[in-house]
């Protein structure tokens, strides 16, 4: 198997890398059925983020867990509003930005570093679990 599908168990070597390919992989493993999970809550004014799964390169656990409030506005939240595209159905949506975090050490990574280099963005709908709730 090459770097892109290898199993937990084959050496991936560190490397840093934000190409667009890895981004691909992690919607491919967001997408229904997949095994890479994704999620952004937005209750009382604060927004947080989970991604958990595994990594999009080197396939080892990843649990990434982000406070997206102070950037909602930097990370482009899109969606239901004044600002919302034209034909929105209500739905916002946060843009979130996922290094590998995995708790492994792979070849030739700076001392000290874990996961395998790679950084990929994820868009997941927000959810406010109080919406339904208010009048």
């Amino acid at each position: 198997m090459n770097a892109v599908t290898s199993a937990p168990d084959e050496p991936v070597d560190y490397r840093a890398s934000t190409d667009l390919v890895w981004t691909e992989k992690a919607y491919e493993k967001l997408q229904d059925g997949g095994d890479l999970h994704g999620e952004v809550i937005s209750r009382d004014s604060v927004m947080a983020s989970r991604v958990w799964g595994p990594c999009p390169r080197c396939s080892h656990f990843i649990d990434d867990r982000q406070t997206l409030t102070a950037l909602a506005n930097l990370m482009g939240v899109r969606g239901s509003g004044p600002d919302a595209p034209t034909g929105t159905t209500g739905v916002r949506f946060a843009q979130v930005d996922v290094s590998c975090g995995c708790t492994d050490t792979h070849e030739g990574a700076p001392a000290g570093r874990t996961g395998c280099g790679i950084s990929f963005r994820v868009e997941l709908p927000v959810q406010d679990p109080g919406a339904s709730t208010r009048s």
